[in-house]
């Protein structure tokens, strides 16, 4: 086998075009003993003959194929914008051949024509079809939705994305680039629509020209972090369908007090304000201020006081627009005494998480407001607080106090139809980030809603009404302790708490 035909091979494709005589009855011969497949005139791949591998070979060297079928194509339409075969199909322009549908095994190619190579189209390998550039892509698929093409929606998502990553110029550049593409592909209209989609996001166009409600909310200023109502709204459709437990109980009195007392003292001891027990029951029961520590004592102060307090303990911002404010409200009512961690202010840089970027302050006011509108979908009670958790903290609004102010809007929200607090002591507080982790990173909402199940049960066994019984029955469950390699928390009647 000569070197053409190695290189081929180590490819597991075969282009007989390309061979020489000799090679080609080679590869006949190879595919007369069932080592390649024959799916297309001059075109052969290397399979195990079965059905579903001969499907595969074909998805995954899809380029290839469509370069053999339709040699000086374009991907364009729906295929350019998703970057390539979308649902088992590649959607080719081509100057001279005219419009059919070509069934492969693993691939459809929808063969348009049209346009061939323009300014702006990028060659894809060496494989003798070039790819849509940006500008093209979009003129194509801003007509009405249909097989091939995108629709309107889905390209005010890709500007958007596009004026998020690269700013207002990018989007002044594809307007200009569309006028001049607009004649060649006999899309003018098309390039009007998009001109005016364009002018409409950058605020020189009446609103009424976009049609999601992501492109008004960056028209109105508000732009949004897609990635994050698309976690968001995959949250809520995890919490409409799961079965959810209803712990009511509210305590009452000085339990109450107890309860805040302790939902507090956790609360500010997982983010690093850390005091022994009964010197913080000391700031919030005697309100006396440790002189040394004059922020920290604050800081437990803050807590307390919105989680027993009216209207805090019990009602949770307002959703939409006015969502936002009532955070800022929350924050200052939290963090009065802490200047440095501007109260009430949206952050002005981004904040991270280890590696994990939270949402970019210019994206904040815009997400939380969708965000907070998605919880009106769910479920009130255990649902909808767990929601606002976490649309808190994955937003991280705020320069500090995100994770306290999370836990009290949920809190509130349970609060409000009745329902048991939660608490998150220091012990299991490493597994619930986690949890959070989890749904971030990779999308899972299930063991964060589990584990704030599992705390929901665990805080319902206490008896607030006595401090000193509660703290030791703290002590006893392993609750105060840091270290889950070396301690389990417990029940309190000693055994080991279980997943929900």
């Amino acid at each position: 086998m000569n070197t053409l035909l190695k290189s081929l091979a180590q490819q597991d494709i075969y282009v007989t075009a390309q061979l020489t005589p000799a090679e080609r009855k080679r590869v006949e011969r190879l595919a007369k003993d069932g080592e390649l497949t024959r799916v297309y005139k001059g075109l052969y791949i290397r399979s195990d003959g079965s059905d579903a591998d001969v499907a595969r070979s074909v998805a995954a060297k899809w380029a290839a194929v469509a370069g053999v079928v339709a040699p000086g194509g374009v991907v364009s339409h729906w295929s350019a914008l998703a970057g390539g075969p979308k649902d088992g199909m590649v959607v080719i322009s081509h100057p001279t051949l005219t419009r059919r549908s070509i069934k492969l095994p693993g691939l459809t190619l929808e063969i348009r024509n049209g346009a061939g190579i323009l300014a702006g189209d990028m060659p894809l390998g060496g494989f003798g079809l070039h790819f849509a550039g940006r500008t093209r892509a979009l003129l194509e698929n801003i007509g009405r939705k249909s097989p091939i093409r995108a629709g309107q929606q889905a390209v005010e998502h890709r500007l958007i994305n596009i004026l998020n990553s690269s700013g207002e110029q990018a989007l002044t550049v594809i307007r200009d680039e569309a006028a001049s593409l607009a004649q060649s592909l006999d899309l003018q209209d098309e390039a009007i629509t998009l001109r005016h989609v364009i002018g409409a996001l950058l605020g020189t166009h009446q609103r009424g020209e976009l049609q999601t409600r992501e492109g008004i909310l960056v028209a109105l200023g508000k732009p949004v972090d897609q990635a994050r109502i698309e976690r968001l709204n995959l949250l809520a459709d995890h919490l409409r369908g799961a079965s959810l437990p209803r712990i009511d109980g509210i305590p009452a009195g000085v339990a109450r007090h107890h309860a805040a007392f302790i939902e507090s003292y956790f609360s500010n001891y997982v983010e690093g304000t850390k005091f022994a027990i009964e010197e913080a029951r000391d700031i919030v029961m005697n309100n006396r201020i440790v002189t040394s520590r004059p922020k920290d004592s604050h800081d437990i102060l803050g807590v307390f006081r919105l989680a027993v307090e009216a209207p805090y303990r019990h009602s949770p911002p307002i959703a939409g627009e006015e969502f936002l404010q009532g955070l800022e409200t929350w924050h200052v009512e939290m963090l009065h005494m802490r200047p440095e961690a501007n109260p009430g202010r949206i952050k002005s840089q981004a904040n991270y998480a280890g590696t994990t970027e939270f949402v970019q302050p210019s994206h904040v006011r815009g997400t939380l407001e969708e965000g907070s509108r998605i919880s009106l979908s769910i479920p009130e009670g255990f649902a909808r607080a767990v929601f606002y958790a976490f649309l808190i903290s994955e937003i991280h609004p705020f320069d500090d106090g995100n994770g306290r102010l999370s836990r009290l809007v949920m809190n509130a929200e349970l609060s409000r139809v009745g329902l048991h607090r939660i608490i998150i002591p220091t012990l299991f507080h490493p597994q619930y980030i986690d949890c959070v982790r989890l749904l971030t990173r990779d999308n899972q909402p299930a063991e964060y809603v589990r584990s704030l199940a599992k705390m929901a049960r665990w805080c319902a066994q206490f008896n607030y009404a006595d401090l000193d019984q509660l703290i030791a029955t703290l002590r006893r469950t392993n609750a105060l302790e840091e270290s889950p390699a070396q301690y389990q928390l417990l029940n309190i009647d000693g055994s080991r708490t279980l997943d929900v």
